[in-house]
């Protein structure tokens, strides 16, 4: 039977010499060699060794304490999403899980061609449920100590501009898409907080907005320009469903995320418009106040954020605003 040791030094060997020159290989190569000399190799054993359902069982209890918690329902999932697939990739119960399956797992998901920002939420959140396991003491040590975050290229994300606005606008075909694009950027609400927003939430008089359904469960107020006033008037007029939810789709049924993001990206097709999605128009929506004299601490407020680090990461400033503005306060 062939030594694992020297299975492993040929792996190594065809991954090294694609990614590396020759001499470097096989210089790494030949200490990789002599330091396994004192080591026994071992295949990882793939085989299903969670027949109880153990690690399901754990998750449900993880889930549970993060609604106790005030998680919101798509935070729950992106957690609950990470573990589960940690699971699948490493059959064996959470509770015997060490450091290096954590890394074996992080490397089979970079190998699927993820991003190293979506690669570090998946550490971060795997991360946080061995955390709560050593609080339940039911490991001693989480695993993930030792693995440092990812270092990810972080993307500046900008908002629209005037003119990709006047583009979104033009190319909606309807009043339900137009109302769904000016409540969007006159409010800055997240697309969980629109869909849940029902009739009685929306005061046309006011011009307010009572957010029921934020973050963490958490209610703040908000408010609709005129203009966006105007055309949710027009859609509440032209409306024919029987239904307690302020905004609907054809069928008369409350709308999802994934409906709204997909007439979105319909428009944003029409209008030759890239990245038209829900988060986009919360980012334009904060940008805009800011640039226009509104404290930062109120536009904290409006967005519903916690932390005003948050709130200064969606506030795009612009290079020849920042000019403008030194040549305003230079001395």
């Amino acid at each position: 039977m062939a030594d694992n040791r020297e299975i492993l030094i040929q792996r190594l060997r065809a991954r090294l010499g694609a990614i590396l020159e020759p001499s470097i290989a096989n210089a790494i190569l030949h200490e990789i060699t002599k330091e396994l000399t004192d080591f026994e190799v071992s295949e990882r054993c793939t085989d299903l060794v969670v027949p109880d359902g153990a690690n399901e069982k754990i998750l449900k209890r993880y889930c549970a304490c993060l609604r106790l918690d005030g998680k919101s329902e798509q935070t729950i999932y992106q957690y609950h999403r990470s573990c589960v697939r940690l699971s699948e990739c490493i059959s064996k119960p959470f509770t015997e899980m060490g450091v290096y399956d954590i890394r074996y797992f992080l490397a089979m998901e970079k190998e699927r061609g993820i991003s190293n920002s979506t690669l570090e939420n998946t550490r971060a959140n795997l991360s946080a449920f061995f955390q709560w396991l050593t609080i339940e003491d039911v490991i001693q040590k989480n695993p993930c100590l030792n693995i440092k975050p990812i270092k990810c290229h972080e993307e500046e994300r900008k908002p629209f501009s005037d003119i990709e606005i006047d583009a979104i606008r033009g190319a909606c075909k309807n009043i339900r898409e137009r109302v769904l694009v000016e409540i969007l950027l006159a409010s800055g609400i997240r697309v969980s907080e629109f869909i849940a927003l029902d009739l009685t939430d929306i005061n046309t008089e006011t011009g307010s907005v009572h957010v029921r359904h934020g973050k963490g469960d958490k209610e703040r107020t908000t408010y609709l320009t005129p203009v966006a006033i105007r055309y949710y008037k027009q859609y509440l007029s032209e409306r024919r469903e029987i239904n307690a939810a302020a905004f609907t789709n054809r069928y008369g049924e409350r709308m999802t995320p994934g409906g709204v993001r997909s007439v979105l990206k319909s428009i944003g097709k029409r209008a030759n418009v890239d990245d038209v999605h829900p988060h986009r128009f919360r980012r334009t929506f904060a940008s805009g106040l800011a640039a226009r004299g509104m404290d930062i601490q109120e536009v904290r407020k409006l967005l519903g954020h916690t932390n005003i680090n948050t709130t200064m990461v969606y506030v795009h400033t612009d290079d020849s605003a920042v000019q403008m503005s030194y040549r305003k306060y230079a001395v």
